[in-house]
């Protein structure tokens, strides 16, 4: 009996060592991942990778795809490091001065045809909202442009025909919702080391745009998601542009002044559609069609076919392939392909995605590297993250 004890007793020495090594190699795997102010150049961003390009392989790997069609639209696939995972400087909101933060959290993606475009918001909301710069050549990190407000930037796109970027800029205020834009002419001067100020830009008031996840450019539209706790709230609306490829603003009061206008039987029986009739009399929205839950991001090729994004936690993530069908608010739809891929399985925690014009590249961003949410859990188990955009050459018919 005395042996079995002493065997027993060996057996739990041995696991609590094992189980201690593997604490204090999981605690220092993720300790090597936050930089410091002092790692990196002081108004740049951190570009190493959180880890290697055989980890990424293997994640990739273990996608299934439906159909052989849905294999074929992953299978040309490129990867780069998002700048700004181990941390980035920034401006403190409050104090107006040069901070470092490693909390950073990515959004939206957009391409230039030269350049992507990557937001990202500070997780403890203290520092000024951020997009990076790469190189879409290269896939390397060209510079940081600093924005005025510590919004969530769910949603960036860029407008290659006014060469301009645009952003969502909620700022969660009564009004707080709108878009904020820079030409690329601000955007090419614009040095943070230089200015120690954010870039200039310009800002519309838009009360529809509270909780924007993602948008793009359509057919002169801005293609707007919205996101919400709420099904009703799920919905992608298309806004129609003026004559200098922006947005009119609207305030909260005068959408209320509008929607008011509608019959009060109407309001009272099914104020939803009711409200959407007015807004769409008024021309201030050109349509809407209700989302998917986790909906996430849009984008749309100039034959009208629409990718949709679907983030579910830390099991795949979904892009849905899908045709617009109808039109205005009542039957506005979207249909699934009768040809090609129609729902491809990617890494986790998708944001936002974006194809260029011509339907040949598309580009996705995640948040799951986000130290937030790869440090979730314990070392029992660590979630899958994904450090890079996951970049494919596509053809969109």
């Amino acid at each position: 009996m005395k042996k079995i004890w002493i065997a027993i007793g060996s057996l739990v020495v041995i696991a609590a060592i094992g189980l201690g090594a593997w604490w204090a190699v999981d605690q220092h795997n993720y300790a090597s991942m936050v930089a410091t102010a002092k790692d990196v150049k002081k108004w740049e961003a951190d570009t190493k990778p959180l880890q290697s390009n055989a980890a990424v392989e293997k994640q990739l790997n273990r996608l299934t795809q439906a159909t052989k069609a849905d294999k074929q639209l992953m299978a040309t696939q490129a990867t780069i490091v998002i700048p700004g995972l181990r941390g980035a400087w920034s401006i403190n909101h409050k104090t107006g001065k040069p901070a470092f933060g490693n909390d950073w959290v990515p959004q939206g993606v957009t391409q230039s045809g030269t350049d992507f475009y990557i937001s990202m918001y500070d997780g403890k909301h203290k520092l000024n909202s951020i997009i990076t710069q790469v190189s879409q050549d290269t896939g390397k990190y060209v510079k940081t442009l600093i924005l005025k407000s510590t919004s969530h930037v769910g949603a960036i796109s860029y407008d290659t025909k006014h060469k301009r970027l645009i952003w969502s800029d909620d700022t969660g205020k009564r009004d707080g919702a709108g878009f904020g834009y820079a030409d690329q002419n601000t955007i090419d001067t614009y040095n943070a080391k230089v200015a120690q100020a954010p870039i200039e830009s310009s800002r519309i008031k838009w009360a529809l745009g509270h909780r924007t996840s993602a948008m793009t450019l359509y057919d002169n539209q801005l293609i707007i998601v919205k996101y919400g706790s709420k099904a009703s709230q799920h919905s992608i609306v298309a806004v129609p542009l003026n004559k200098q490829g922006l947005p009119n603003p609207i305030s909260a009061a005068k959408m209320a002044q509008v929607i008011a206008k509608a019959p009060a039987s109407d309001l009272e029986k099914d104020p939803l559609n009711a409200g959407l009739k007015q807004l769409i009399s008024a021309k201030i929205i050109n349509s809407y069609a209700p989302g998917w839950d986790r909906m996430q991001g849009v984008a749309i090729a100039d034959n009208g076919v629409t990718l949709i994004s679907q983030s579910n936690g830390e099991n795949p993530g979904k892009i849905f392939i899908r045709v617009p069908e109808g039109g205005g608010w009542s039957n506005l739809k979207f249909t699934k392909p009768t040809t090609g891929a129609t729902e491809v399985n990617v890494p986790n925690s998708v944001e936002q995605v974006s194809l260029t014009a011509d339907g040949q590249l598309l580009s996705m961003a995640f948040e799951s590297a986000a130290r937030q949410y790869r440090e979730t859990g314990s070392f029992l188990h660590r979630p899958q993250f994904m450090d890079r955009l996951l970049v494919l050459g596509v053809q969109v018919k």
